[in-house]
């Protein structure tokens, strides 16, 4: 739940990154005003996600472009992530104009580029959360949601926040949830969390405060499955027909090419 960091998945993307709840700690002297109750429940929320041993979820992302003459534009795309603590997630990210999926099993990162239908891997560290730092820091790699999967998600959520609200029960999908709202510096965001026993993240909206046009981030958890466990051999990637290798670019290498381009480099011509 990385919604203030600039290390790991700076919600532009969230995401894109969600997709980017993970934050670095407050500057000195940070005054924070968060209501209580809108305290406990983000609280509860982060302890209950912190605890699974594994999840999968289902979820719809709009990411809001704005225009040169102010007009704004959602963009959305559909994503599904499975997370084993403490060293795997798998993740397939579809729109309609890209299919790519992603895979960590603890030693490595494989990126797959559904359409052409190349893959790329890279050595990674052996936990979660050390992987999704190098996966943004040297490949420039933002996954949406995969904070929610970090160790400590309400230190990395709050620890940017200056005010924090509570608004009371408001359904998402016909489930009643607590509409929480937090400020941040360069950010606004809103997180709607399940009423009762099990308090899933339901909802989120991420407000660029500080962007020309102030464009949106939203994130809808339509699916999660805390009940069925996940075997290590879904985080291992198998190579589709006809797949081919390619290297795998640095973020370095194409800020140094103008900052365009993807992170998997284009197959060869032979």
């Amino acid at each position: 739940m990385k919604i203030m960091s600039t290390k790991r998945l700076t919600v532009t993307l969230i995401i894109t990154s969600l997709t980017a709840w993970v934050a670095r700690a407050a500057p000195a002297g940070t005054q924070t005003n968060v209501a209580p109750q809108a305290e406990r429940i983000l609280a509860s929320a982060c302890q209950y996600l912190q605890e699974m041993p594994y999840f999968g979820l289902t979820a719809e992302i709009w990411r809001e472009h704005v225009t040169s003459s102010g007009q704004k534009l959602q963009f959305a795309r559909t994503v599904n992530m499975e997370v084993k603590r403490p060293n795997r997630f798998h993740m397939d990210i579809a729109s309609p104009h890209s299919q790519r999926g992603f895979w960590y099993d603890g030693k490595s990162l494989t990126v797959l580029d559904k359409q052409p239908g190349v893959f790329s891997m890279a050595p990674m560290p052996g936990t979660l959360d050390a992987a999704i730092d190098k996966a943004h820091d040297e490949l420039g790699i933002d996954l949406p949601l995969i904070d929610l999967a970090v160790s400590d998600p309400y230190k990395n959520a709050t620890a940017k926040v200056v005010t924090g609200a509570y608004y009371g029960l408001s359904p998402v999908l016909g489930v009643d949830c607590h509409h929480l709202a937090f400020t941040q510096d360069n950010v606004d965001w809103q997180v709607w969390i399940q009423d009762g026993p099990q308090p899933l993240i339901r909802k989120f909206v991420i407000t660029h405060k500080t962007e020309e046009g102030a464009p949106e981030f939203t994130a809808l958890i339509t699916v999660w499955n805390i009940t069925e466990r996940i075997s290590d051999s879904d985080f291992e990637f198998e190579a589709p027909r006809g797949a081919m290798q390619v290297e795998m670019r640095s973020a370095q290498t194409r800020m140094n090419e103008g900052g365009s381009g993807k992170a998997l480099a284009a197959p060869k011509s032979k």
